[in-house]
This record gives C-alpha cells, sequence and structure tokens, in this order.
C-alpha cells in the first residue's frame, strides 16, 4: 500500500485489520474448498460464519473509520455507512448490491442465527464471494491512509 510522504494516523489500524482479514481469508479459503469435496462440520459450518462476520465488520469498521477521517457524519447503520463510502470515493467494483447481501448476511448471522439459510452462506463460500468484501476493504483502507 502506498502512502504520502507522511505517515497515516491510521497506519497501526489499517495494517492490524489487513492482518486480520488475510488471516480469515485464509480459513475461508480452506473452508471452501471443503465444501466443494463434502459437506462442512458444524464446527467448520461454525467457523465459516464468524469468518464471513468478521470480514463484513472489518469492511463496516474501515468504511467509518474513512467518513470520520473525512470529516463526515458517520451513520449508525453498518448498510448506511458503506453507502456512503461508495458515494464519496465512487467505487463501482465489487457492485453495491454484493456489499448491501454481505450487510444484510452479517446481520442475519448475528441476529437470526436459528433462522439461518445455511444453503445461501454456502453458495458465498463455494463461490468465495467474500473476495469481494476484501476488494472493498482494500480500497477503503488505501484511501483512508492516503486521506
Amino acid at each position: 500500500m502506498s502512502t504520502k510522504d507522511t505517515d497515516s494516523p491510521y497506519e497501526p489500524y489499517v495494517f492490524a485489520l489487513i492482518e486480520q482479514i488475510e488471516q480469515h481469508l485464509c480459513g475461508l479459503d480452506e473452508l471452501s474448498d471443503l465444501a466443494l469435496k463434502r459437506p462442512l462440520t458444524f464446527n467448520e459450518r461454525s467457523a465459516s460464519e464468524r469468518s464471513l462476520q468478521v470480514i463484513v465488520e472489518t469492511a463496516i469498521g474501515c468504511s467509518k473509520h474513512y467518513l470520520k477521517a473525512q470529516n463526515k457524519p458517520v451513520p449508525a447503520e453498518a448498510r448506511a455507512s458503506i453507502e456512503r463510502v461508495y458515494e464519496r470515493l465512487a467505487i463501482t467494483k465489487p457492485d453495491i448490491v454484493d456489499m448491501r447481501g454481505a450487510v444484510g448476511m452479517r446481520n442475519a448471522i448475528i441476529h437470526d442465527y436459528l433462522n439461518l439459510d445455511w444453503s445461501l452462506i454456502q453458495v458465498v463460500l463455494k463461490q468465495k464471494k467474500y473476495h469481494l468484501i476484501h476488494d472493498y476493504v482494500r480500497t477503503v483502507t488505501t484511501a483512508l491512509l492516503n486521506s
């Protein structure tokens, strides 16, 4: 990641965030490969859900930090924070529809876990769609470091 000539005050946050998300991505990639070969066990499914939750929380957190760094209002609602960042940075990839879906999935994992539709999460896992969230986080953290 490139930064301006001076160190960003967000550098420690961004690097810790990137380290965390990369660990979860590696775990999800392993679980994705397993899911393509056989049904996942209860513990593997739980690990998948947790890692997906953490990755989406990372996107929400860096969105809020970016808005705060820009002296813009920070919405309390996760989806609204991400939408504001899409507007400010004119992000086109990943599609905002995918990020809205990611936030909805995170909400279901956290708040509606008794009615969670595993088949929807399985599609995200098998198709490795969680990498779209990583792409978003990379875009926002680069902007944060350069702000």
